[in-house]
């Protein structure tokens, strides 16, 4: 069962004694000399700091589309083009319209909240105060991705007396005011992983988070941080408190709030904490049978067929795709800790059939009298049928790493989202090595420890390509493809719907918003846009 945090206030009643004599009789008052006296408390009123994660998943958008990972290809009904939209992030035509200010609002958001918040309990508890270094902690996690996806952006740690129009920092100004938030913050976390601390941040995703930011240091213009991400990284390992689960689907299962290995999640719950609704937009169209879902998929993700091909035939981790022949909901759709998804019943009479999907509207001139195949096989191939780009809705391989439950009644699901996991800090500790010895007998240790769980064999030496694909592949659909692509030197390389741009490379950052630009006059465009 997942627990939540829920303050009850009572308000103060009132009895009228007379026509003209009314007064309130207070049976109890809160305030900020009165609420602020323990640590559920103080939980409690930091929860709002936390609630701009829960729009956090949808960042794949930005951090897998925009890869050699995930595609949106235009559909054959039209779907999926949205005014040139989804082909112009793939392309990386990027624009200051296009999505960009979605993503400054969640985190600058975050920032606010926890400015906010820091204020309010300094004023009440202290500066010192543990509630104050998770804050500061979080809203350097916050600003990491600010400087992720943008660079240039401003600081601004006020909130009653916030400059409207804060100057601009450097992308190294930016790196070094997370690093120094989180060195500062690191000392006065918590260790524990409770229920009371569950999905919030303790001291090791502060060290995860650092590790993150020294791994990505580089591109920021802050120079080489690799050691330090490396030592950041094992100080999660040695801490004991995390470790890797014996199947990789466990960490993304219904019930993942067991998983040892979640570092850093946002909790998700289909009734309480609603939000998490990856199947709308990553299944196929005619997915609902299978599954029992309420409303019908969007259709529009899936997987790009070279990605999909660069799983070996044993990889267990290839269960987080949907591919081959669908059924209904009777042919048991499965999901389990070592092997993902498969149905487990798949029998003739439960094939799913749908003479709607893909023919249901009209359709370019030469697909008009193409047979209709109601059968519906999701192919890993996506075949471009015309030269505009278009795909049917069930090619591409389908998003299945998260469990769906089955019949659940709701859009939504009750599967906490892995920010972090502890086999990316392994991952980012032998990257780290690595890239000071790439003989380290270590860093290779540490990435046969991911690749055994997949039920791969050992690597003898370590390469810069089995670097990149291990944590591509390990931490595919979480949301880290992006600054990994970055990172090994592939962002400007060509792949499906995208030529190569070598010339392009500040497209590493994307365009500060344009909604941003003329609200602040402070803010100057990122180069080259």
């Amino acid at each position: 069962m997942k627990n939540r945090i829920i303050v009850l206030v009572l308000l103060s009643a009132f009895v009228q004694h007379s026509c003209s004599d009314i007064e309130a009789d207070v049976y109890s008052e809160i305030t900020p000399e009165t609420f602020y006296q323990t640590d559920v408390q103080l939980a409690a009123a930091a929860a709002s700091a936390y609630t701009p994660l829960y729009s956090y998943w949808g960042s794949f958008e930005e951090q897998d589309i925009t890869t050699d990972q995930s595609t949106c290809p235009i559909r054959v009904n039209g779907g999926w083009n949205d005014g040139g939209l989804w082909p112009r992030l793939m392309e990386h035509n990027f624009n200051e319209r296009d999505f960009v200010n979605g993503e400054w609002n969640r985190y600058f958001g975050g920032v606010a909240s926890c400015n906010r918040l820091i204020e309010i309990f300094t004023e009440n508890v202290g500066a010192d105060a543990q509630i104050n270094s998770e804050l500061r902690a979080l809203r350097a996690f916050y600003y990491f991705k600010l400087l992720d996806l943008f660079g240039n952006v401003p600081i601004e740690t006020r909130f009653a007396e916030a400059d409207p129009a804060p100057p601009q920092s450097s992308s190294a100004e930016v790196f070094a005011f997370v690093e120094q938030e989180l060195l500062e913050s690191i000392p006065n976390l918590r260790e524990e992983k409770n229920i009371e601390t569950y999905g919030k941040v303790n001291k090791w995703v502060a060290y995860t988070v650092l590790a993150d930011l020294y791994t990505n240091a580089e591109r920021f213009g802050a120079g080489a941080h690799y050691q330090e991400a490396a030592d950041a990284a094992n100080a999660v390992i040695n801490s004991g408190t995390y470790s890797l689960e014996a199947g990789y689907f466990k960490n993304f299962r219904v019930d993942n709030e067991s998983s040892n290995e979640n570092i850093f999640i946002i909790p998700f719950d289909k009734n309480t904490a609603r939000g998490l609704n990856i199947w709308s937009g990553a299944l196929n169209q005619s997915a609902r049978p299978s599954f029992g879902l309420v409303g019908q998929p969007w259709g529009g993700f899936s997987i790009q067929e070279d990605f999909y091909n660069a799983f070996e035939a044993d990889d267990r981790r290839r269960g987080m795709f949907i591919v081959g022949q669908q059924y209904t909901i009777d042919a048991e759709p499965t999901w389990t800790d070592t092997d993902g998804f498969f149905y487990n019943n798949p029998q003739p009479e439960f094939e799913l059939i749908d003479c709607t999907e893909d023919f249901n509207r009209a359709l370019p001139e030469e697909l008009a009298e193409k047979p209709i195949d109601c059968n519906i096989f999701i192919t890993p191939e996506i075949s471009l049928t015309t030269a505009r780009g278009i795909a049917y809705y069930r090619e591409g391989a389908r998003y299945g790493k998260y469990e769906i439950e089955l019949n659940s009644g709701q859009r939504n699901y009750s599967n906490d989202f892995a920010i972090y996991r502890f086999a990316h800090v392994l991952l980012m500790r032998a990257e780290g090595l690595w890239r000071a010895d790439n003989g380290s007998a270590e860093a290779l240790n540490l990435v046969n420890q991911v690749r055994e769980r997949a039920g791969l064999p050992a690597l003898t030496t370590l390469t810069e390509d089995d670097l990149y694909w291990e944590l591509k592949k390990e931490l595919a659909m979480e949301n880290h493809a992006r600054p990994i692509t970055i990172r090994f030197g592939h962002w400007e390389d060509a792949w499906f719907l995208k030529e190569a741009n070598p010339g392009e490379t500040h497209k590493r950052f994307y365009p500060i918003p344009l909604e941003q630009l003329q609200s602040n006059v402070n803010l100057t465009q990122n180069p080259g846009y």
